[in-house]
């Protein structure tokens, strides 16, 4: 049920992994991870923390049509809010049946995580369900 996922990530949409974790790095933040890329998701991404604050995944679209680009040129910066689940099929339609969501971008494989998918709420927030590999935490 939606009310009991946990955070995990914060999107932050940029031009340039390295520039933006400049300016987070004066904030405290640093990498708890390698840059990554997902060329199904047509983005790199790289996921920063810092004490006492939300895990942050900076990330920059890869290809001329990334939806990232789109995104930027909005003037928007935060991208995505995202929730851990232990079984991405039932929240989803949990989502889907309660909260009246639009799947933007349908279950599937990725790169950092062993499944996710963009559902967008009806107020026009964009979550990722994200499914962890293994032990792997933020």
């Amino acid at each position: 049920m939606q009310n009991k996922l946990k955070l995990h990530h914060i999107g932050v949409a940029t031009r340039n992994i390295k520039k933006e974790l400049e300016t987070f790095s004066k904030l405290g933040y640093v990498k708890c991870s390698d840059i990554f890329e997902d060329e199904i998701q047509q983005m790199k991404g790289l996921f920063i923390k810092a004490q006492n604050q939300p895990c942050l995944e900076l990330i920059e679209g890869i290809g001329d049509d990334n939806p990232v680009k789109s995104h930027i040129l909005k003037g928007n910066k935060f991208y995505h809010i995202a929730y851990e689940t232990k079984n991405i099929e039932q929240d989803l339609e949990n989502f889907i049946n309660k909260q009246k969501a639009r799947v933007i971008v349908p279950i599937t494989k990725a790169v950092y995580f062993e499944k996710i998918c963009f559902i967008l709420l009806p107020n026009m927030m964009l979550v990722e369900l994200v499914q962890l590999k293994g032990n792997l935490d933020e």
